[in-house]
């Protein structure tokens, strides 16, 4: 038997539309959140419905979290992520962790359960996943540390126990450069 390869569901491109195929790929691939990149830009709603942009954490070290209620280490980094909020309170740090569940109310019994209300951590809203998708998450948690001037310094993917101290190492040598 003789297989053959029927291309025709294939779009033909014309070799300029090919070439401006491939370039905006690249280009989206560059644009992606990656270290020495700038942060890819947001704006979302924190529990008292306040939006929240990331410009207005500019000059500060900015750490962002993305986590949902149905991550179990989620709910461990968590509790971690509001101590290191806490520790750096009255510093140019931020801590800002982005809920990407589409139902707020899992991710509140989250917040209650763990004693969340009330930290220096910041809780945003990202519903609609527009947030995780500009910074292309592949993992949950994931955790991208910026510099005071929005570059991405340091990316974590998911939960280690020694992740914590490295998050104040890495905290601490963003803020003695500036």
């Amino acid at each position: 038997m003789k297989y053959t390869f029927n291309s025709s569901w294939i779009p033909r491109l014309h070799p300029r539309g090919m070439t401006l195929f491939i370039s905006l790929f690249i280009f989206s691939l560059l644009q992606a959140a990656s270290v020495g990149n700038p942060a890819p830009k947001f704006a979302l709603p924190n529990s008292q419905k306040q939006i929240r942009s990331l410009s207005g954490y500019k000059g500060k070290v900015v750490f962002i979290n993305f986590w949902a209620s149905w991550c179990a280490p989620c709910q461990v980094e968590l509790p971690e992520l509001r101590r290191l909020a806490d520790d750096y309170r009255g510093k140019k740090v931020a801590v800002v962790a982005i809920n990407v569940d589409q139902d707020r109310n899992a991710a509140k019994k989250v917040i209650a359960r763990l004693g969340l209300s009330g930290s220096s951590m910041e809780i945003l809203w990202d519903a609609k996943s527009k947030v995780v998708s500009a910074y292309n998450i592949e993992t949950m948690p994931s955790s991208f540390v910026l510099d005071p001037h929005g570059v991405i310094r340091f990316i974590h993917s998911g939960f280690h126990p020694q992740d914590p101290d490295a998050w104040r190492r890495e905290v601490d040598s963003l803020i003695s450069k500036n």
